[in-house]
C-alpha cells in the first residue's frame, strides 16, 4: 500500500478546467484593455482636433463628425469600465465608485471642445452607467 494517494482525475480534470478559464478571463482583461487604449488614442486624436475628418462644411459632415467622437468616447469608457471591472472581479475586489468617478471625468475632459460633443457624451455616459447598474442588480 502507497503511502500517497493519488489524484482523481475529476478534480485534476476541474483544476484544469478553473485555470483554463481564469487564463482566459485574463486575456479578455488584457484585450478590452487595449481596445480601450486605442479608443483614447483615437478619441485623443479627433476632439483635440489633431486629425479633422471632414474638412467641407456641409452640415450633415459635420453632425457624422460629431456622432464619430461621442461614439469613440463611449466605447472608450466602456471598455474600460469592462476591462478593470473584469480584472477586480478576478481579484475578489469589487469596482470602486472612485475608478468609475476617474473614468467619466476622464471621459468628460476628452469633449470640452465642443458643446454638443459634451452633452451626448455626458447623457450617453449616464445611460451607460444607469444601464451597468440595472443589470448588477
Amino acid at each position: 500500500m502507497s503511502k500517497f494517494k493519488k489524484k482523481s482525475s475529476k478534480s485534476n480534470r476541474k483544476s484544469n478546467n478553473s485555470k483554463l478559464e481564469e487564463d482566459l478571463a485574463y486575456k479578455t482583461v488584457r484585450l478590452t484593455a487595449f481596445l480601450s487604449g486605442l479608443f483614447l488614442f483615437i478619441s485623443l486624436l479627433f476632439n483635440t482636433q489633431i486629425i479633422t475628418i471632414f474638412m467641407i462644411e456641409n452640415s450633415v459632415w459635420i453632425y457624422i463628425d460629431i456622432i464619430l467622437k461621442i461614439m469613440v468616447i463611449l466605447l472608450f469608457f466602456l471598455f474600460s469600465v469592462i476591462s478593470i471591472g473584469n480584472y477586480k472581479e478576478l481579484t475578489g475586489k469589487p469596482l470602486d465608485f472612485k475608478i468609475l468617478l476617474l473614468l467619466f471625468l476622464l471621459s468628460l475632459l476628452q469633449a470640452f471642445r465642443n458643446s454638443l460633443v459634451f452633452g451626448f457624451t455626458f447623457l450617453g455616459l449616464l445611460v451607460i452607467i444607469a444601464y451597468f447598474y440595472f443589470v448588477q442588480e
